[in-house]
């Protein structure tokens, strides 16, 4: 129904059951969140019922039309209602079921302003996006592609965002599959997430048939250089999982390798590729590739960067490189964990660094303590509070680009944010965590996507805001959504 120019959507996204933590705001599991889509112009309101029995919510908006609505959530389901709106209008929801009643009002409009829903999300990346700077036969161009998966992302001293991605040309296949033909692309934005520049590559192989892809972004806080880590396939058919030559020569055909981009200008521009392989691949590997989204640096001012390697009986590794010499020269760590794939290293506030992974099978994240830095780990064990679907998920420390110690290096923090499938055995209902005592618990929690999602990666901007970016499918798009740890603890 349509009154003027205000829309009305409902739209219905039931899924199965959820962990049951309870929500941070209301002990019996419910949660009524306001957020307002950027690119779209919709007021949001998700419905979660994190118990174990079906409730009826009614949600009202006085003096709206088709106001009350009502919706009927399964055990452990979601609902999302959304009114496509123009900036500035005012809002009043009341959310109602057995023992919760709960009002969200303010304007919506995006900026996280009092009084708007503190929750936003941005559009950066769609199939249909017009990217500049894409290699073709015949040199650069400007246009579209076919998928457009793998977030990456980091905030530099400056405040600004580097997002990255995968720019998948002719199909979502990974690297080594199909053509071939993956180059990666850059969004950027100098205000926090308001506004962002056009996407455009900052690397392309030289050839179509060569692939680059699985971004992860680390910023050196004491020298401001932003690397973006990436895989390299030198032709069709070199994938994760295809025989390796076990050798670690640079000009290797049969290998994937592991390279980097860098700049010292906030993103502004970037460097030619430095080649990674001869230092941090051992010859015995079959394969290896940067794991996606972000490295981190830690108090001693060690740069870590996470890595997947296949090791001379095919069995798959996490691992790090490293380095501690601010990039000049850069070091291979020993197994996090066998029969895992990517992960992500938090340094907690004793100095240990935990490995958070996925693994190939059993849907939970694993976890493993460097006492060194994150080059040697004792033994892995499976998470009881964090599952995972088998995607590449995120941890990282809360701290601001200026939380930094006499060294210029991050200081060290008990505080730490998660992102991952809240669904057990699907890729959907992204959810944000938060823990205050090193990741030992979970118990603030909140959904920032119904629906279909995959690879999460977070930063922390320079206003103490959250960003997330993620992925929705191979051709959905990629969002950045932010919110405020206020909104996290209340939602």
């Amino acid at each position: 129904m349509l009154r003027g120019l205000l829309a009305l959507v409902l739209f219905l996204a039931a899924t199965a059951a959820l962990s049951p933590a309870p929500a941070a705001a209301d002990a019996s599991g419910i949660s009524a969140t306001a957020g307002f889509d950027c690119t779209d112009s919709r007021l949001q309101l998700v419905l979660e019922n994190r118990t174990g029995a079906q409730r009826t919510f009614t949600v009202t908006w006085p003096g709206r039309s088709g106001s009350p609505w009502t919706r009927t959530i399964a055990a452990g389901g979601n609902a999302l209602l959304y009114w496509t709106v123009p900036a500035g209008t005012p809002y009043s929801l009341r959310t109602v079921t057995d023992g919760f009643d709960t009002t969200r009002s303010g304007t919506a409009r995006c900026g996280l302003a009092a009084g708007t829903p503190q929750l936003n999300s941005t559009t950066l990346l769609r199939t249909s996006t017009t990217i500049s700077g894409l290699n073709g036969p015949d040199g650069t161009y400007a246009g579209t592609v076919k998928s457009v998966r793998i977030p990456g992302m980091a905030v530099t001293g400056n405040g600004t965002i580097l997002a990255v991605a995968d720019a998948r040309v002719d199909g979502s296949y990974d690297l080594g599959g199909g053509t071939n033909n993956i180059q990666i692309v850059l969004m950027r934005s100098t205000d926090g997430g308001l506004t962002w520049q056009a996407p455009r590559v900052i690397h392309h192989a030289a050839t179509t048939s060569e692939g680059v892809g699985d971004p992860s972004v680390l910023v050196d806080r004491a020298t401001g250089t932003a690397y973006v880590f990436y895989t390299y396939s030198p032709r069709p058919g070199v994938s994760f999982w295809s025989a390796g030559s076990g050798s670690n020569a640079a000009g290797d055909r049969d290998s994937l390798h592991v390279q980097y981009v860098k700049s010292t200008d906030h993103g502004v521009t970037w460097s030619a590729p430095v080649e990674l392989n001869p230092s941090v691949k051992d010859p015995s590997w079959q394969q290896l590739f940067a794991s996606s989204g972000h490295g981190v640096q830690t108090s001693t001012g060690r740069l870590v960067q996470p890595i997947v390697y296949r090791d001379a009986a095919g069995t798959s590794h996490a691992a790090n490189i490293y380095s501690d010499d601010h990039g000049v020269t850069w070091r291979r760590g020993s197994s996090a964990a066998g029969g895992v794939n990517e992960s992500k290293a938090v340094e907690r506030s004793t100095g240990a660094v935990t490995q958070n992974m996925r693994h190939n099978s059993v849907r939970s994240r694993h976890l493993a303590t460097s006492a060194d830095g994150g080059v040697t780990f004792g033994a892995a064990t499976a998470s009881a509070v964090l599952n995972d679907p088998l995607c590449n998920a995120d941890e990282l420390s809360y701290l601001t680009p200026a939380q930094r110690g006499a060294n210029g290096a991050p200081v060290r923090t008990a505080t730490a944010l998660y992102s991952g499938n809240a669904h057990p055995s699907a890729r959907s209902d992204l959810t944000v965590r938060l823990s205050t005592d090193d990741g030992a618990t979970w118990p603030t929690r909140a959904l920032i996507r119904t629906g279909t999602a995959g690879y999460s990666t977070m930063a922390v901007l320079a206003n103490g805001q959250v960003g997330v970016l993620y992925e929705i499918g191979d051709t959905g798009g990629i969002v950045f959504a932010r919110f405020t740890l206020d909104w996290l603890r209340t939602a």
